[in-house]
């Protein structure tokens, strides 16, 4: 038997009511602060992330899948979705529109590492990106967005981790300060920080091998920010706190990826426990330009939908029962199925999912697989029925049934889902 590969997963019924409905109240936040969905190729050329995540990075070194095409090209499946945007940007010229450029986009990324809880090798999240603004106003309207997001999934307690890495102008003196530091320590650092002390030491801090207490006390890069650096940031945490957004300032927070500039955060819930980051993002100033486009600064942030979806599904249990669409089936006698699909047009849009029995054997056999799908409803039309332009309406779970005309089919269904209790997220 053939079996999906390691790392990755079939995503279906019912747990995929939970994810249509996480994607759908996102995009509409997301359109509503006036962002458009961009969908980007799966594939992209190897170099786009050589150059924009960075060659020293784990994704690039031991996590991205590489491969060479028929021509000999060095393709990759896209272990992450800002440089593809970034890439349209460019190649689509975009700087020459109103700016800024905002978009949203949801998709699967891949990236070779062990599967875990949550992680796995091909994995989906939902991103946003603004393209062309340097106000830190914008970097706030990015963590905003987000926070409401969540706030309408039913997440609250939320706060942001927040810090600023600085720019070229400001960061080469962090660098070298950090450096110099981990020099005296070079011998306790593992195997990888060892190399990334000289090419890239912000990346010591990203990691989970090292003694937390030698990483706190490492310089920070708030005490070597340039005066607008410092000066965005400080305007940036003042706009958190005048909109009410909790926010903590940690020196650590550098992110795993090294287009990053100035600002760069975490969206944690105080109700996840330890492991209770939702998302991460940051501003990149420099990609658009090192990717052949012009100066343009630029924030986003991305959201992994694994980890979303099982957040939730464990907060609220009775959620993807609650999302399940009611059910409606046909039960029909042969010279009815004209009438049986003509009656599910009718009911197109009315927040049912409308089945007919294509069999059309013995009414009992029908109504025996209706309850069998889980179906609510049966509306019958037998020989009886279409004469009389009407339909009997069956509760499978009472047996209780009326007839009435088949012009009034959609209202009574529209009544049976009128009561429905729409606070979903709410705690039980």
């Amino acid at each position: 038997m053939l079996k999906s590969v390691k790392g990755t997963s079939d995503i279906m019924s019912p747990d995929i009511l939970l994810w249509q409905e996480v994607e759908a109240s996102m995009a509409v936040v997301a359109k509503a602060y006036d962002y458009e969905e961009i969908r980007t190729p799966t594939i992209e050329m190897e170099e786009l992330f050589l150059t924009s995540v960075g060659a020293g990075t784990d994704i690039v070194e031991k996590e991205m899948y590489a491969f060479p095409d028929k021509k000999g090209r060095r393709l990759v499946l896209r272990p992450e979705g800002t440089a593809a945007v970034c890439r349209s940007y460019v190649e689509h010229q975009m700087n020459l529109q109103p700016s800024p450029a905002k978009f949203y986009y949801t998709g699967s990324f891949f990236r070779y590492e062990q599967p875990q809880g949550g992680r796995k090798r091909e994995f989906h999240s939902f991103g946003v990106e603004a393209l062309g603004e340097q106000s830190p106003v914008q970097d706030v309207e990015v963590i905003d967005m987000v926070v409401t997001m969540l706030g309408r999934l039913g997440l609250n307690n939320l706060s942001v981790d927040i810090n600023s890495i600085g720019d070229d102008t400001c960061r080469p003196a962090y660098k070298d300060s950090l450096r110099a530091a981990l020099a005296a320590h070079e011998d306790e650092l593992c195997e990888d920080c060892r190399r990334r002390m000289h090419d890239n030491p912000l990346r010591v801090l990203d990691c989970k091998k090292e003694d937390p207490a030698l990483l706190d006390a490492l310089p920070k890069s708030a005490d070597f920010l340039c005066e607008e650096c410092s000066d965005h940031f400080q305007r940036l945490v003042s706009c958190l706190s005048q909109l009410n957004i909790p926010y903590h300032v940690n020196h650590r927070l550098v992110r795993g990826l090294d287009y990053y500039t100035k600002t760069v955060f975490e969206v944690v819930s105080d109700d996840l426990g330890s492991q209770n980051a939702l998302l991460g993002g940051g501003r990149y100033d420099y990609l658009v330009h090192q990717l052949g486009g012009p100066q343009t600064p630029a924030v986003g942030w991305g959201l992994g939908l694994e980890r979303l979806t099982s957040v939730l599904a464990a907060r609220y249990p009775n959620l993807v029962a609650s999302l399940a669409i009611p059910r409606a089936y046909i039960v029909h006698s042969d010279s009815a199925v004209t009438a049986a699909f003509q009656l599910r047009h009718a009911l197109a849009g009315n927040g049912w999912a409308v089945g007919i029995d294509a069999r059309g054997d013995g009414f009992a056999k029908q109504l025996a697989r209706a309850s069998k799908r889980g179906s609510r409803l049966a509306l019958i039309l037998g020989d009886d029925e279409l004469a009389a332009g009407t339909c009997t309406m069956k509760v499978l779970a009472s047996g209780t049934q009326r007839t009435i005309p088949v012009s009034d089919v959609p209202s009574a269904l529209q009544e049976l889902t009128s009561g429905k209790d729409d606070a979903r997220y709410v705690d039980r």
